[in-house]
């Protein structure tokens, strides 16, 4: 389900069946790095919203959150808790942070969710058959952690 009316709406009505958020984490700055970290962006939000199309009914994508990449997991990680128990507390029981930027990897062990890195590909220089082959391989593998992850909590 996207982060919009619509779907929200039908979220409050099925919400003890929709206990996934996926939540992408996007570095933002105005420095030499601007570009990258627009592709960054890109690749993120395109792959999540192929993941949710394929969980449509049973994950939310929610907008991104947005944090200064000098700031990093030190300042904005505080946010991320908060954020994470107020998914929590709304019922989501598996919640999957979507990022390009490693320096959320070392904070893993602070969050209950699963940071999921995935390397950056720039879209914007490829064809559009290619772009759904890597974008279709990576979806395949994050719907495998996914699964995974459902599976051991009913374990």
């Amino acid at each position: 389900m996207l982060w919009c009316a619509k779907d929200m709406e039908l979220y409050v009505q099925e919400r003890p069946f929709i206990d996934t958020a996926v939540l992408p984490l996007v570095p933002v700055s105005f420095d030499r790095n601007i570009r990258q970290l627009a592709s960054q962006f890109e690749w993120i939000q395109f792959v999540a919203g192929c993941l949710e199309s394929q969980f449509k009914g049973r994950i939310v994508l929610l907008p991104a959150f947005s944090y200064l990449q000098h700031t990093a997991a030190e300042s904005a990680g505080a946010m991320l808790l908060a954020w994470e128990a107020e998914m929590t507390e709304s019922g989501f029981r598996h919640i999957f942070y979507l990022t390009s930027d490693p320096s959320w990897q070392p904070f893993q062990s602070e969050l209950n969710g699963s940071v999921v890195w995935l390397p950056a590909v720039p879209l914007e220089h490829m064809e559009q058959k290619h772009r759904e082959t890597v974008v279709d391989e990576q979806v395949k593998q994050l719907i495998s952690i996914i699964v995974r992850e459902w599976q051991e909590d009913k374990t």
